[in-house]
């Protein structure tokens, strides 16, 4: 296929873009209401885990239309991006994937220290930890699916057509960030943003970047107090368990994609 429109979104239409997933998740929101009790959907927080993944597969598919692509070119844009790069980066990724949650963890804890969470965004957290099998499906599965391929996929595949490599990383990740709505999450998505868009610039491909993000979101659900204000402080034995495997996996990572995909 011969893409078009190859420099949409630019940074401002891709903020743009977030509003619009954010009025189209709203009237999806309602849209789903009154069925929230036959699909198990008990709390806001369900309720809108997947009126945002339906919204986001609603996006990208009305614009991989109006850019002519097909998903073949939109999940591998370069011809190295081949099976062989998938099969040695993902196990890599998922390696390094633990030690990312840990400092994660450590950054969020002290952001809620400087700033506390208020009570209603505390308690939205909390119910991470909660949810029933259609909103983890929605949450590791679906949401990492359809994220990558709006955020990686169609906004830094464009930004790399327009901005330095640089920019066009950072510009996309904090657009990320922004579409996650408060501060908290806007800090951690920025940051899963910069790694997920180094990946994606360095291979091309998106199946990296999916795994990582079902990687974290799996992690950020299952982890025992996860989100929660009171979650305890990992000790040392925990860091160097996790740093064992974790910090060759980024070091090989760094060495086999020091160059950019072509």
């Amino acid at each position: 296929m011969n893409e078009r429109h190859t420099t949409f979104p630019s940074a401002p239409e891709a903020f743009f873009l977030v509003l619009c997933v954010w009025a189209l998740g709203y009237l999806m929101a309602y849209a789903l209401y009154d069925a929230r009790h036959w699909l198990g959907m008990d709390d806001l927080y369900s309720l809108g885990t997947i009126a945002t993944v339906l919204t986001n597969g609603i996006i990208f598919t009305a614009l991989l239309q109006w850019k002519n692509l097909g998903y073949r070119e939109l999940f591998n844009a370069s011809p190295s991006a081949s099976a062989a790069t998938v099969t040695l980066v993902v196990p890599l990724v998922l390696l390094a994937t633990p030690l990312y949650l840990l400092v994660m963890g450590g950054v969020e804890d002290l952001l809620q220290t400087v700033f506390p969470m208020n009570a209603s965004l505390q308690e939205e957290f909390n119910l991470m930890g909660e949810m029933r099998l259609p909103q983890i499906v929605a949450a590791c599965v679906l949401a990492p699916v359809v994220e990558e391929m709006l955020f990686r996929g169609i906004v830094l595949r464009s930004f790399l057509q327009q901005y330095e490599r640089r920019y066009a990383i950072i510009g996309s990740a904090v657009v990320f960030g922004f579409a996650h709505g408060n501060m908290y999450q806007f800090v951690g998505a920025t940051c899963f943003g910069i790694v997920a868009g180094w990946l994606y610039e360095r291979t091309r491909s998106l199946i990296p970047c999916i795994a990582l993000h079902a990687a974290v979101n799996t992690g950020i659900t299952f982890w025992p107090d996860s989100g929660a204000a009171s979650a305890s402080v990992p000790g040392v034995a925990t860091w160097i368990l996790v740093a064992l495997p974790a910090l060759p996996a980024c070091y090989a990572l760094r060495r086999f994609l020091a160059t950019p995909a072509r």
